[in-house]
């Protein structure tokens, strides 16, 4: 994609994550500010380069398949104990990463949850498309596992965001991994946008 459709790309997702950030502040209690997001479009292979460089992370995940004119999946990810930083402000709970119990995991797929579904909700909205979305799945594993990284067919489009509590500053990514057809939908659906053209 160009720069300027990869700058319309992030003015949806810096809509959708301040919309997220209200929902995030109104359950942890805390005022929520989320940064301007990165976005980049990347192989597997890159973005676990960029968010694991020395490929030693466990990365606490919620993911969702989701279908539509471009599907793929969504993955709200946090990289070591960011996320029990966000459940411990939700649940007031104190334990290591390894020993989430199951309340935790519901808190996170529930964050996982609001987050994603205000992407889809925002970016539906904007560039006139719609999805169906399934449950979100909670999970904890490698980079490399998360991102199909070694699918050489797939593409990332990898959105970089910090969000700031006010006690805390944690950093969180956004990523949809999407197939090559999929990925020429979503460039058609932004040239559309900046077009001013509604979808067919």
């Amino acid at each position: 994609m160009s720069p300027l459709e990869l700058d319309a790309l992030g003015e949806i997702f810096n809509i959708s994550v301040g919309r997220a950030a209200a929902s995030l502040s109104e359950l942890t209690r805390e005022v929520v500010s989320m940064s301007v997001p990165l976005v980049h479009i990347l192989s597997p292979q890159k973005a676990v380069a960029l968010l694991d460089p020395e490929h030693k992370l466990r990365i606490t995940s919620v993911s969702q398949q989701f279908s539509g004119s471009f599907s793929g999946k969504a993955l709200l990810m946090f990289p070591g104990s960011s996320s029990l930083e966000v459940v411990r402000l939700m649940l007031g709970a104190e334990m290591p990463l390894e020993q989430l119990t199951e309340m935790e995991q519901d808190a996170m797929s529930e964050i996982g949850n609001i987050i994603l579904n205000t992407c889809f909700s925002t970016i539906a909205d904007m560039l006139g498309e719609s999805f169906d979305c399934e449950l979100p799945q909670f999970q904890i594993s490698s980079t490399e596992q998360l991102l199909n990284a070694s699918n050489a067919h797939d593409q990332v489009l990898f959105v970089q965001i910090q969000l700031a509590l006010e006690q805390h500053n944690l950093e969180g990514y956004v990523a949809f991994v999407l197939g090559n057809a999929s990925l020429l939908n979503l460039h058609k659906a932004v040239t559309r946008f900046l077009h001013g053209e509604t979808a067919p």
